[in-house]
């Protein structure tokens, strides 16, 4: 009965209805091998996770063609138990799900494709040593015949015997797996190192990049610094000196002369005076005739600085303050009547040139030069004869040009340059600046009636009789004394430097319609504007 009963096992188990507990071990472990590979790209669809790199995707993609041809092969291998892989060892299987797991890490990508490639390289090099061992057997179970009970039996064992050896040499692959998974480990974590070390590199190389930009950036930054100031400077500079100028200009246009007579034109006028003789008022009279219009001079004037209507001829082209000549439409009398006429006339450098040729060139001309009139202007330097002697020699062809030359020279009070020197004009400039100054110098002082004391006490005639005294002029000590020493003029002729006066009170003229004086007891001195609170100006000063 044992006997028969150990004959239908033995039977049964050949027959591969019912498996022994070796086969059945190394199945189980199959089967979890299996799941634990399709599981993990299963899993990694499932959430959306794609292979990152493109070199790991194509180790994978490798990994997957080589394992696909294996499998291939194994197939067509009868040896491979109908195209099956062959069972692992339990230790081999939870390897390859470990591996596989790493794999869909960030941090150890790529360790399914190491342990693939050592696996077919096992597999490879396992093939080419047994392969005349191993090929009789397998044909043999692959041919489809019915070997007898002791065949079987030979199988059998000799399969169990290549299931163990299998099993082992999974083992091995698990553990050479195992170590590819930590080398790759140590190459991430020395990538890592490295990374660490390039950014610290590249922090450094940044560091010193900026270190040394920071040089030269300070530089730049100390140039624009120092452009800026020196612009600014230079505006100040240019605001400076353009207001002086303005200064200057007001100061001659309310000096009692039109706003376009310069100082510098006055002050050729008397300069010519002294060299040639013409007086200087009739000059500046025939200026203002010729070329002013209201406040300002005509575009003959203003473009090519001809400042008494004076025609071209062929002969002044060789002369140093000639420029050249222009066409111009003028009018000329002619039996009573004006008739519209073109003509050419002279351009000149500078209003000053224009002057100056007056003199040396035009009225050296014989018709001129040789004129009753003017030769007795000249001798008694008589700004009225001038004007007569100028018209009589042909300047003008209106009737009323004497008229209007004496008109210029009534409004403007140009007489009081005649004879004039060069020296004293200057001087007298000097001296109302100086006025002008003293007065300044004692805003704040309190008005004392009956006050001389400068710094201290003064009443209004006290501060105009210091102020003249600080220009070396003496003058009486009250109002009414100082409006009798000088010359009365209308206010609007008044010129920096000038007395004030209204009965009972006196101020120091400024200019811009603005005056310095002592108001009255409680007050101090102070500037005040509105220079028609006066009744005339007195002029001691030229």
């Amino acid at each position: 009965m044992r006997e028969l009963v150990a004959a239908e096992k033995e039977t049964v188990l050949n027959s591969g209805t019912v498996k022994s507990a070796d086969d059945q071990a190394l199945s189980t472990l199959a089967e979890r091998s299996t799941a634990a590979r399709e599981a993990s790209p299963l899993a990694a669809a499932k959430a959306g996770r794609v292979p990152r790199g493109a070199s790991r995707g194509r180790a994978r993609s490798r990994g997957a063609a080589e394992g696909s041809a294996v499998s291939d092969q194994t197939a067509a291998q009868p040896g491979r138990l109908g195209g099956h892989r062959a069972p692992i060892g339990a230790k081999a299987a939870i390897g390859n799900a470990a591996v596989d797991e790493l794999d869909d890490t960030e941090e150890f990508s790529g360790a399914a494709g190491v342990r693939d490639k050592a696996v077919l390289a096992k597999r490879l090099s396992a093939k080419a040593r047994g392969a005349g061992k191993a090929n009789g057997p397998v044909r043999q179970a692959g041919s489809g015949k019915r070997p007898g009970a002791s065949s079987k039996k030979a199988s059998r064992a000799a399969g169990s015997a290549k299931g163990k050896g299998a099993a082992k040499g999974a083992s091995a692959s698990a553990v050479r797996a195992q170590a590819a998974v930590q080398a790759k480990t140590a190459e991430a974590a020395g990538g890592a190192k490295a990374a660490a070390a390039a950014k610290s590199t590249s922090a450094k190389a940044i560091g010193g990049a900026i270190a040394s930009a920071a040089a030269p950036l300070g530089g730049v930054f100390a140039g624009v610094l120092a452009f800026i100031l020196v612009a600014l400077a230079a505006s100040q500079l240019v605001a400076a000196l353009f207001g002086f100028w303005q200064n200057e200009a007001a100061k001659q246009s309310l000096a009692g002369l039109p706003p376009y007579i310069t100082y510098e034109m006055v002050e050729e006028a008397i300069e010519c005076q002294e060299d040639y003789g013409h007086p200087a008022g009739c000059t500046i009279a025939q200026i203002i005739c010729e070329s002013g219009q209201g406040d300002h001079m005509s575009r003959l004037a203003e473009r090519d600085h001809n400042l008494f209507g004076m025609k071209w001829s062929s002969s002044f082209a060789a002369c140093p303050e000639v420029t050249g000549k222009s066409a111009w439409a003028t009018n000329e009398e002619y039996g009573g009547e004006a008739v519209a006429i073109t003509a050419y006339f002279t351009s000149f450098t500078s209003d000053v040139d224009c002057i100056r040729f007056r003199s040396r060139v035009f009225l050296q001309a014989g018709h001129y030069a040789n004129n009753p009139l003017i030769r007795e202007a000249i001798e008694k330097r008589d700004s009225d004869k001038m004007a007569e002697g100028l018209k009589d020699a042909g300047w003008a062809t209106s009737s009323s040009y004497v008229e209007s030359l004496k008109s210029a020279m009534d409004a403007y009070g140009l007489r009081r340059f005649d004879g004039m020197s060069l020296e004293e004009f200057r001087s007298l400039d000097q001296a109302r600046s100086t006025v002008v100054a003293a007065a300044r110098s004692q805003l704040g002082v309190p008005y004392v009636w009956g006050g001389t004391t400068p710094g201290v006490g003064l009443d209004c005639s006290g501060l105009t009789q210091y102020c003249y005294a600080q220009a070396g002029i003496s003058i009486p000590r009250n109002s009414e004394d100082q409006a009798a020493f000088g010359t009365k003029v209308p206010v609007s002729l008044a010129e920096p430097g000038d007395i004030l006066w209204r009965p009972g009170h006196v101020a120091i003229f400024i200019g811009d319609d603005k005056y310095i004086h002592e108001p009255y007891s409680g007050e101090v001195c102070r500037e005040a504007s509105g220079v028609g609170y006066f009744t005339a100006a007195i002029k001691v000063i030229g």
